[in-house]
């Protein structure tokens, strides 16, 4: 047995919205690992506020898709237990874009200046934050289709990357201050990395989400 608690035509809805958001949020994902590189390999501010215009763009999108998927849920097609979940899996998801958006939005309108020392890690962040995205959308697609053996492991792999990105920002943190930059700079560019790894943590926590949806969903 799926999921959903109901049927037919509204769930499908349900799910297909649901399903919208996320492509959403991926979007917006994307675009935020785009512009991060596109800075590292040099290119000038005013080409960079153009992405992040296209950013916040994309997250706007990803925020009426959050209000489309809501408000078939208020419907009250599905059970208060399974909306309530999706409520907050939806909230959470949400939070993954906005992450995304105010990591760009910090980087290029504070314009921050990130050592080349820290150039490196920020890639091998930027390539795990993109597996732990893939991870938790299979991880979300396999909740919407019932498939709650598949939801739990892919959260556990979620999990595993999102504390993989930890131990990264960890070196990036340490190799920043071990360097002679003025003191105002280091917190600046901490500030941006920490930033970068709000989106590894709203990842984690749409994936514990998942894990609390499918033990309440087997109750049923």
């Amino acid at each position: 047995m799926g999921i959903f608690s109901v049927r037919g035509k509204t769930g499908r809805r349900v799910q297909a919205l649901v399903e919208e958001h996320l492509r959403w949020v991926e979007a917006t994902l994307s675009a935020m690992r785009e512009a991060v590189e596109a800075y590292l390999a040099g290119e000038g501010w005013e080409k960079l506020e153009e992405r992040a215009v296209h950013v916040h763009r994309l997250e706007s999108q990803a925020d009426d898709a959050r209000k489309n998927a809501e408000v078939q849920l208020v419907r009250g097609a599905l059970l208060v237990g399974t909306r309530r979940n999706l409520l907050n899996i939806l909230d959470a998801l949400d939070l993954v874009a906005n992450s995304a958006e105010a990591a760009v939005d910090f980087l290029v309108y504070q314009r921050v200046a990130v050592p080349a020392i820290l150039h490196p890690l920020i890639r091998d962040f930027l390539q795990g934050l993109t597996e732990e995205w893939r991870l938790l959308r299979e991880a979300a697609q396999s909740f919407l289709s019932g498939k709650a053996q598949d939801t739990v492991r892919l959260c556990e792999e979620v999990d595993h990357q999102e504390s993989h990105l930890d131990e990264i920002h960890k070196r990036m943190i340490l190799r920043l201050f071990g360097t002679d930059l003025p003191l105002a700079e280091k917190i600046q560019a901490r500030d941006f990395v920490d930033k970068l790894e709000a989106c590894a943590n709203a990842m984690e926590d749409v994936s514990d989400l998942l894990t609390v949806a499918v033990a309440v969903s087997l109750t049923f």
